[in-house]
């Protein structure tokens, strides 16, 4: 690399059929951010193995008030998970939060033959669900960034799906359109302030 130092890559992989696969998509950590900004400007759109490669900055800072935003509020056992990608299956979903504590029960809201883009995961114990927040507050599935949300204080399953439906009608900015889903997965991509997350783009 010409335009500076590699201080770090990242593979992102999940388990398939046994195995443990690359997502399509990972990071990479450069020595400032003048460098990580020339890297996404010369090489955008470069073709590795057949794809294109999309470059993004991503942003850090924002990420950890998010976490910490979440992680404040301890009074619930339920968890909303917004921006699923529409290839995750519940399986997918089970083999992801499971290792955090024991799950009560998921849900995968369906609308049609696809899920809505959101799921919701109830654990038996309050630091199940704290430990799954701050575990995965940063998790990209199927190359989509999770974003966890926890139930308020007293709010059902049934009246966190109301909530949650509601809000997705007023703004599916954040989400994928299942009509527009090409049968091969079409992956995003961020790059950090110091650090770049790159990932393939099939058609």
């Amino acid at each position: 690399m010409k335009e500076g130092r590699i201080q770090s890559v990242r593979i992102k992989k999940h388990m398939k059929k046994g195995k443990n696969v690359s997502m399509g998509f990972g990071f990479i950590e450069f020595d400032s951010v003048e460098t990580a900004t020339n890297i996404c400007r010369d090489l955008q759109g470069t073709v590795l193995d057949g794809h294109a490669l999309i470059l993004q900055l991503c942003h850090a800072k924002k990420d950890e008030h998010a976490v910490k935003k979440a992680g404040k509020d301890k009074s619930s056992t339920k968890l909303l998970v917004r921006n699923v990608a529409f290839e995750a299956t519940e399986k997918d979903l089970r083999q992801l939060f499971s290792p955090f504590g024991q799950i009560k029960s998921l849900r995968l809201p369906m609308k049609f033959e696809n899920h809505r883009g959101f799921a919701f995961v109830e654990y038996v114990t309050k630091q199940e669900a704290q430990n799954a927040i701050q575990a995965l507050s940063n998790t990209h599935l199927y190359g989509r960034h999770l974003v966890l949300e926890r139930a308020k204080e007293g709010e059902s399953l049934e009246e966190l799906r109301a909530r949650t439906a509601a809000q997705f009608t007023e703004d599916q900015n954040g989400f994928q359109n299942p009509a527009k889903l090409s049968k091969k997965r079409k992956d995003i991509t961020t790059l950090d302030e110091v650090s770049m997350k790159f990932q393939r783009f099939t058609d």
